[in-house]
């Protein structure tokens, strides 16, 4: 009998430390990945992504996610994103984010010749009314066809929530 006892408490213990580990993480909202055709982001062919936001009471962090290649030329990348609210209003503004330190060492993650970034864009944003929400990502660069970008998409995740 102690033996069924002292069993079934590691089984109570495992399932408790379980969910106080993981019962509070955030589970985003969205964690997307758009791939681009032929590894090119074309300024005529924005990355639209459609959310639905069904909490507008909590602050949201907003991250880029992006993969390039090796061969990606440049050290940043410039877009604009532009948020349309669910009453059709919408918001732009140019973000530039660095993709490599000063002596050209990536700070993504490498995977092969595919290096991978989730670049925080935007933290405690409050997207009231709730509801449907587009965001449009464009880039924003010299060139109207930029090469070697691998896919772009976005991450949202819901915070805190908002004290009142």
């Amino acid at each position: 009998m102690p033996f069924l006892l002292s069993e079934t408490l590691k089984y109570i213990y495992s399932a408790f430390l379980v969910i106080t580990l993981f019962g509070c993480s955030l589970v985003p909202v969205i964690d997307q990945w758009n791939n681009l055709e032929q590894s090119q982001w074309t300024k005529l062919k924005p990355v639209r992504i459609p959310i639905q936001i069904l909490d507008s009471g909590y602050y949201y962090n907003l991250a880029l996610n992006l993969r390039v290649t090796n061969d990606y030329k440049y050290s940043n990348l410039y877009f604009k994103l532009t948020t349309t609210n669910p009453k059709g209003l919408s918001s732009s503004e140019q973000i530039m984010v660095t993709l490599a330190d000063h002596r050209g060492k990536w700070v993504g993650h490498n995977l092969g010749h595919i290096i991978s970034f989730r670049l925080p864009i935007k933290n405690n944003e409050v997207y009231r009314p709730s509801g449907k929400y587009l965001f449009t990502l464009e880039q924003f660069m010299r060139d109207t066809v930029l090469k070697e970008v691998v896919s772009v998409g976005i991450k949202l995740d819901k915070q805190q929530e908002i004290l009142k």
